[in-house]
């Protein structure tokens, strides 16, 4: 991590400013985890840090985020209290489930997991996003409205339950007048001037009122230290739990953290068309929630907005990073009564702008026009993050894009084509399979792996000319083929010969090559060469001068190399 000169003063002013504006963010995310506050601070300063030293782009800033906070929330969900928040017997849970999201993210990414995010489609991202931005404004409604005593595993139990309050007159006027003043004072600032900690300013205002003029849930306001206790000081840990139930029930939830995590990573570092080191990335995040899990911190990620604030800010090296976690300590070990004293209504408006932002109602409205593949995905998605556990959801989203990707990749294109032979060279031009002759060329080109060689057989077949006697098939831009590739077009050789025809294949890559020697394959084969066509043209040349009766047959396989 180091920086020129001339770029730390920018560094230490985007810090400064990402600290200021995510401080309420940590604060609001770590009650949206079911912790409290202090373990938001805890989590943004130890593997914020750590990703820091150990990242390479300077525009990621690691610590909690909204969508990993819902996931959280529902694995703890057995060990929450009935303030909602995590019990002291709770600590090892919680230090297990940052130890093993840790664990997994630097598996993957020795085992080439930054590819993964490659097949999950945009559609899937927008509909989870957005279902989990719904959820996160339901959510605070309780906190909004100034209830307390809400407690709901899900989104119908969280509307049944206020809706029960709703009916019992249980709404605060303080409360909801600091939630809507903190929601207005949010959005002018990200309106007017987007790098001013508009929500530092809100949140820090109304717990100013608080501890000046005494507010808490006796006059409809409820702080944080209404739900629990807040000494300054680093928040209390323990170590990671051995125990092989705790384990078992914790690789869903960890592997979506993960899994989500990296899907945040990989928007914040290619913001901007940046190629950045994904490998390093995942290993960085992965290391800073090893080392976090010992350190009170809960699953950390790449947060979306303040590395945005990064980049804004003209951060130039890691050292902003670095700096903007270091910030965070001091505010941490001395702060405890401030933070005691925050309004939920006031963190509470900071979440619900936070989720306002995640629903991109444009983005959206172009997903849905785009087709119906994407149309349904977003929907499913969606659907999906509101009423399933929430790792599911995820798993089924990448799923659904995993399995789109395989179902387009098993039909490979097939082109039907004939010589159209002038004074100077062989062009081949596109024919309808009625109007061929006795001398075509069928064209392959995409994925032709073990799940495409049957469609592949049955493409050509549809394709192949009642009158076709000689069949090149110009394999020039076929990909993935393997022994099941080899055993379809050995079945079309032979339904070639029965009909007293002969087929040759062209453009064959050299492992392809090496599988037709290996396994003793009677195709006939020419092997790729790197001028266009070049390897189809001689095929038709060797058959017009077979037709002439110029020259013999030719080997059975040519043994050259391109």
């Amino acid at each position: 991590m180091t920086a020129s000169s001339g770029g730390l003063r920018s560094d230490l002013l985007a810090a400064l400013t990402v600290a200021l504006v995510g401080l309420p963010q940590c604060l609001a995310y770590a009650l949206m985890s079911g912790l409290p506050p202090a373990y938001g601070l805890a989590t943004a300063a130890v593997p914020g840090l750590i990703a820091a030293l150990a990242g390479k782009s300077p525009h990621i800033i690691t610590g909690p985020t909204n969508t990993t906070g819902l996931l959280i929330l529902a694995a703890l969900g057995p060990f929450l209290g009935d303030n909602g928040l995590l019990r002291p017997d709770g600590l090892a849970a919680l230090a297990t489930l940052t130890l093993m999201a840790g664990l997994i993210r630097l598996l993957a990414a020795y085992a080439g997991g930054a590819a993964l995010v490659e097949f999950i489609p945009e559609s899937v991202l927008a509909g989870f996003t957005a279902g989990a931005g719904t959820l996160i404004a339901v959510m605070q409604l309780d906190e909004s409205l100034g209830m307390t005593g809400v407690r709901g595993g899900g989104l119908l139990e969280e509307f049944t339950a206020i809706a029960h309050h709703l009916s019992q007159g249980d709404v605060a006027a303080p409360a909801v007048l600091v939630c809507a003043l903190t929601v207005a004072v949010v959005l002018a600032g990200k309106r007017l001037r987007p790098s001013f900690p508009a929500a530092l300013l809100a949140v820090a205002a109304a717990a100013a009122a608080a501890m000046i003029f005494g507010l808490d849930a006796r006059v409809g306001l409820p702080v944080v230290s209404d739900r629990a206790a807040v000494p300054s000081g680093w928040p209390p840990g323990a170590l990671p739990s051995l125990d092989p139930e705790l384990i078992r029930a914790f690789v869903g939830p960890a592997a979506a953290i993960a899994l989500l995590g990296t899907m945040e990573l990989a928007v914040s570092a290619r913001r901007g068309g940046a190629r950045p080191d994904m490998r390093r990335e995942i290993l960085a995040q992965g290391l800073a929630n090893f080392i976090g899990a010992f350190a009170s911190a809960f699953p950390a990620s790449a947060s979306l907005t303040r590395s945005a604030l990064l980049r804004l800010g003209g951060a130039a090296s890691r050292v902003a990073a670095g700096v903007a976690a270091l910030i965070l300590i001091p505010i941490l070990l001395l702060g405890g009564s401030l933070v005691a004293a925050l309004p939920q209504a006031s963190l509470a408006g900071v979440l619900l702008v936070t989720a306002m932002g995640m629903v991109d109602l444009r983005r959206l409205r172009r997903m849905w026009r785009a087709s119906p593949i994407t149309r349904g995905l977003l929907i499913t998605t969606f659907f999906a993050t509101l009423l399933l556990p929430l790792e599911w959801a995820i798993f089924l989203g990448v799923g659904l894009g995993v399995a789109q990707h395989l179902a387009a990749g098993r039909r490979p294109r097939v082109l039907l084509l004939e010589p159209c032979p002038d004074a100077h060279a062989c062009r081949l031009v596109p024919t309808r399979r009625e109007d061929a002759g006795s001398v075509v060329v069928i064209e392959v080109s995409g994925d032709c792996h073990f799940a495409a060689a049957s469609t592949l057989r049955e493409l050509v077949i549809a394709a192949l000319p009642e009158r076709a006697r000689h069949v090149v098939i110009d394999l020039s831009h076929a990909r993935a083929l393997r022994y099941a590739a080899l055993m379809s077009l050995e079945r079309l050789d032979a339904r070639v010969r029965e009909r007293g025809g002969e087929l040759q294949l062209t453009g064959v890559a050299p492992t392809f090559m090496r599988l037709l020697e290996s396994t003793g394959s009677s195709l006939r084969a020419r092997p790729f060469d790197p001028e266009p066509l070049a390897s189809t043209r001689r095929a038709l040349a060797e058959l017009r001068a077979r037709a002439e009766g110029d020259a013999p047959a030719s080997e059975p396989r040519e043994q050259n190399t391109p």
